[in-house]
C-alpha cells in the first residue's frame, strides 16, 4: 500500500467486500451439511480501559463523561447487546441442523472458553443466556481471575534481535506508505485536526504545558519487547485512545450530547475518528514477524479445535468435538491471527471499526456429501455501529451481517468456500516463524 487517504481503512483499502449468502440459501443445498463452528468473538461493550488523569485527561479541557461501570468490566447494556448476539446464533445453528432450535444442547455439543478478564468471560455468559436460555452450560477460563490467559495474550515471545526489531520496522513502515509511520502521522492531519477541535486541544496541559500541538508532526515508533504486547508509541496511540473513548460512548447509548461532547455526528467524522484506531490496529500486526508471533499461542489452540490431528490439550479435545466452539478474546487476538492468516483486506459495511464490539471471526467447516470433501468458509458476523447504539435485536429476516474473509492461500468459490484440506495447510503456514 503506497499512500493512506482519509478514508483508506474502511474503504480504499478493501480489496474483498463480500456479503455473505443468506443462510438459507446455503441449507437449501442438499448436498452440504454443516457440521462445526468455531466462533472467536472480540468481548461486548466496556467501560473505557483510559485513565482520562492522564493522556486522555491532559489532551482536553473539557470533562470526560462518568461511567457507572468500573474501568474495562462490561457493561450491563454490553451484557444485553450480547445475549441478543447469542440469540442470532441459535437461530442460525437451528436453520443450519447443526443444533436443536429449542432446550438445552446435549453434553459436549458446546464448548466455551474465554480469557480470564471479566469482561470475556461475562461475555461468553451472557451469550449462552441468549443462545441458550436456562441452560447450565460451563465457561472454561484457565488461570486466575484478571490475569491473561497465555491463549489469548497477543504478546511478542520471541528473541526481540536486532534483526527481528528491524524487520519488523521495516514492514510497517511499508505498510504505512511513504514516509513509514510519520508519512502516516502527516497524512491524516485532517483526522487529528477533527479530533483536536472536538478536545479543544489548543487549550490542553499537553499543548500549553507541554507543548505538543500538532499531533500530526510528532515522531511516532514501533515498540517490541519480549513478553509484551506490540505497540505504536506518539500520537497514533492518543488518537486510538480517543476514538476508543468515544466509540463506547456511542455503543453505550450515552445521549447525543454526550457522545464526544455533541461534535461527532455524522458518518463522515466518525470514519475520520475510527482511522486512527484501525491504522493503528493493522500497523502493528502487519509484519509477519509480529502478526504471527502474536497470533501464535491462539492460532495454535484455534487449529487444534479445526483439525483433531492438531488436538493435543483437553481443552483442544473437547473443543474438537463439539459442534459448537465459542471462544471469546479480544481485537488485538482478531488483529494478530487475521494477519497469520493473511487474510485479503476487507471492510465492514455499517461498521467504523474493523474489528467491532460484539464482533466474531466464524469458521465453519461443511461437508459436501457429492464430493466426499471438507470445506471451510470464514465469515465476520458482526453488528453495525448503530445497532449496537439501539440494542438492537436479531431474527433470520433480521439478521446480523456478515461479510466473507478470504485468506491469500485459500481463494474461495461463489459460495465463500475453499478447501479444508488447503485451509489447514494455511493454517499450519500461519504458524511456521
Amino acid at each position: 500500500m503506497k499512500r493512506f487517504s482519509r478514508y483508506a481503512l474502511l474503504s480504499t483499502l478493501a480489496c474483498l467486500v463480500s456479503a455473505s449468502l443468506p443462510a438459507a440459501a446455503v441449507a437449501a443445498d442438499n448436498n452440504l451439511e454443516l457440521q462445526q463452528v468455531l466462533i472467536f468473538s472480540r468481548h461486548s461493550i466496556r467501560a473505557p480501559l483510559a485513565n482520562y488523569n492522564n493522556a486522555l485527561g491532559n489532551a482536553t479541557t473539557r470533562t470526560w463523561p462518568v461511567w457507572s461501570t468500573e474501568g474495562g468490566l462490561l457493561t450491563p447494556k454490553g451484557g444485553k447487546v450480547e445475549e441478543h448476539v447469542g440469540g442470532y446464533y441459535r437461530l442460525w445453528l437451528a436453520q443450519n441442523k447443526l443444533l436443536p432450535a429449542k432446550g438445552c444442547p446435549q453434553a459436549g455439543d458446546v464448548f466455551t472458553y474465554a480469557n480470564s478478564l471479566p469482561r470475556t468471560i461475562d461475555t461468553a455468559k451472557h451469550f449462552l443466556i441468549g443462545a441458550f436460555p436456562g441452560c447450565e452450560l460451563p465457561v472454561v477460563n484457565r488461570v486466575e481471575v484478571g490475569k491473561m490467559d497465555p491463549v489469548f495474550n497477543p504478546i511478542i515471545t520471541a528473541d526481540v534481535t536486532d534483526q527481528f526489531r528491524s524487520d519488523a520496522i521495516n514492514a510497517t513502515d511499508k505498510f504505512a506508505g511513504e514516509g513509514g509511520l510519520d508519512g502516516l502521522n502527516k497524512r491524516l492531519k485532517p483526522n487529528y485536526a477533527l479530533v483536536a477541535k472536538v478536545m479543544d486541544f489548543q487549550n490542553s496541559k499537553t499543548c500549553k504545558e507541554d507543548k505538543v500541538c500538532d499531533l500530526s508532526t510528532q515522531p511516532s515508533k514501533l515498540v517490541v519487547n519480549q513478553g509484551k504486547e506490540p505497540g505504536i508509541s506518539g500520537p497514533l496511540s492518543l488518537g486510538t485512545g480517543i476514538s476508543d473513548a468515544f466509540m463506547l460512548q456511542y455503543y453505550e447509548g450515552l445521549p447525543a450530547k454526550d457522545v464526544a461532547w455533541g461534535k461527532i455526528t455524522t458518518p463522515e467524522q466518525w470514519r475520520q475518528v475510527e482511522e486512527f484506531k484501525n491504522a493503528d490496529q493493522q500497523a502493528i500486526f502487519s509484519s509477519p514477524q509480529i502478526g504471527k508471533n502474536a497470533a501464535a499461542t491462539t492460532l495454535t489452540f484455534m487449529s487444534g479445535v479445526l483439525d483433531k490431528s492438531l488436538a493435543k490439550t483437553d481443552d483442544q479435545r473437547a473443543a474438537q468435538q463439539a459442534r459448537v466452539t465459542l471462544l471469546v478474546g479480544h481485537d488485538s487476538n482478531i488483529a494478530a491471527f487475521l494477519s497469520a492468516l493473511k487474510i485479503k483486506n476487507f471492510t465492514l459495511p455499517g461498521q467504523y471499526e474493523r474489528t467491532p464490539i460484539a464482533g466474531a471471526v466464524v469458521f465453519q467447516r461443511w461437508h459436501d456429501k457429492k464430493t466426499n470433501k471438507d470445506l471451510m468458509k470464514i465469515e465476520y458476523v458482526y453488528p453495525t455501529a448503530q445497532q449496537i447504539r439501539n440494542g438492537s435485536t436479531y431474527s433470520l429476516k433480521s439478521p446480523m451481517h456478515k461479510v466473507v474473509l478470504q485468506a491469500e492461500g485459500c481463494p474461495v468459490d461463489s459460495k465463500g468456500f475453499c478447501s479444508a484440506e488447503t485451509f489447514n495447510k494455511v493454517v499450519q503456514e500461519g504458524l511456521k516463524s
